[in-house]
């Protein structure tokens, strides 16, 4: 029974396992964020950390990380935000260091004339790809040119130091890359509570957590450099330890845009959530084709143990199937006039028309419909039943109950997107699944 199966699972499996039976784009939605990058970028010595006329003095062991998204092919970054029911939230547990001659907020504000002087090239900041006013960030074992002249040789001897835990050190390659397009991404608009207070020169902070804040641009929004399509969005250095959970804006190659944020709470219906934007990371199972997926969380720990097996687990349809552990309504046959448009001679091979069980299902008009939708029930629907619409990503959005002796009634859509949905009835005994498109 479609219903009871559901409730075995939590609201995340929900999410996927609803998503399935809707079939079509949407159920790959997350491949538009293919995954999330934390580079560690360098790692500081006695050398960054030697006071100078110029400003500099980076505490040593100051670890700098840079934070990429891996977008799909055609798509571009349109904002990072932070809203009241999926708060930004930057962190450490040690101040990030702002470099205190020439920082930024913003890594396009970054002048390219003075990346080479003293510790500028590592100031903390947040970006649209930019890692200065004429360079985008690339990771480094991408980086196409190599060591730029913008970075070396660095007065006094600075961001040389080869600490293998830091990777392809910036001697051999500083992830800086010039690009026939501007790093000031199209009508940069930042709005809300402004990252200076954390991200400014000289400030001291341990962290940026904000519900109202918005950096975005216009469209056809920000690139990466080169095939892979990953976007730098920010460099953060710090002696502690580091944790973000971010949410962003993806424009798609139709122009469309998908939100996706770090949680699966409090989804609004334009909101897709994704476990690759906190870090650390949760593991989980991230295979969808098994019960135990979670699309919450960001990293694969094997508990992956048992793939789905759709089928009908209703014992009255001709194709019962008991091996199975995920039931769809819709491939349950229970006679000729009652099969959801298979042929019963292909679904039920061997059982003759007349040993199969006909049983009425409910009428849903009108499909699309505009505003209401008419739900007649069979007759055999005496007991008070559960009406569940759950939209294209899972989320449920309309719930109600037709009493008991009620076989009729109507459900309004009127605040509902456009779109695909589904439709669970719950009567006790049977459950029905209906496609409702709402014009």
């Amino acid at each position: 029974m479609i219903l009871s199966v559901f409730r075995r699972f939590s609201p995340r499996t929900l999410i996927a396992l609803t998503a399935s039976l809707l079939t079509g784009p949407v159920a790959n939605a997350q491949g538009d964020l293919e995954n999330v990058i934390v580079e560690t970028y360098y790692i500081s010595n006695s050398v960054d950390a030697v006071p100078n006329e110029e400003g500099g003095t980076l505490p040593e062991g100051s670890k700098t990380y840079r934070v990429y998204l891996d977008l799909c092919e055609g798509c571009a970054l349109l904002a990072i935000y932070g809203s009241v029911e999926h708060p930004l939230d930057i962190s450490s547990t040690a101040p990030f260091y702002n470099n205190p001659d020439r920082g930024k907020t913003y890594g396009h504000e970054i002048t390219n004339g003075a990346l080479d002087e003293n510790t500028v090239a590592l100031d903390s900041w947040l970006s649209l790809g930019g890692a200065s006013n004429q360079r985008f960030g690339v990771l480094k074992v991408e980086d196409p040119d190599s060591t730029s002249e913008e970075l070396f040789p660095n007065d006094l001897g600075m961001l040389a130091n080869e600490d293998p835990g830091a990777g392809v050190p910036l001697t051999a390659a500083d992830g800086l890359v010039q690009d026939t397009i501007s790093t000031q991404p199209p009508g940069f608009i930042p709005l809300g509570l402004s990252p200076d207070s954390v991200f400014g020169d000289s400030t001291q902070a341990t962290s940026f957590v904000t519900d109202s804040t918005r950096i975005s641009c216009q469209m056809p929004g920000m690139k990466g450099h080169g095939d892979g399509n990953r976007v730098l969005v920010t460099q953060l250095t710090t002696t502690g330890e580091l944790t973000f959970c971010l949410n962003v804006e993806i424009v798609l190659a139709d122009s469309s845009v998908v939100r996706y944020v770090s949680s699966d709470t409090l989804l609004a219906l334009d909101e897709v959530p994704s476990g690759l934007l906190c870090y650390p990371p949760v593991c989980g199972c991230m295979d969808p084709d098994f019960l135990e997926y979670d699309p919450a969380v960001g990293c694969d720990d094997g508990s992956c143990a048992t793939a789905i097996v759709f089928g009908c687990l209703d014992d009255a349809a001709c194709n019962f199937n008991p091996d199975a552990n995920f039931n769809l309504t819709a491939l349950c046959c229970y006679g000729p006039d009652s099969c959801n448009g298979l042929d019963p001679q292909i679904v039920c091979p061997g059982v003759g028309f007349d040993e199969l069980v006909t049983a009425a299902g409910p009428t849903v008009f009108p499909n699309p419909a505009p505003d209401l939708l008419n739900v007649v029930l069979p007759e055999l629907a005496k007991d008070p039943v559960d009406l569940f619409l759950f939209d294209r990503m899972g989320r449920l959005v309309f719930r109600t109950q037709f009493t008991s002796g009620t076989v009729s009634g109507q459900l309004d859509l009127t605040r509902l997107e456009p779109g695909l949905y589904l439709l669970l009835i719950d009567a006790g005994e049977r459950q029905w699944a209906e496609k409702v498109v709402k014009g």
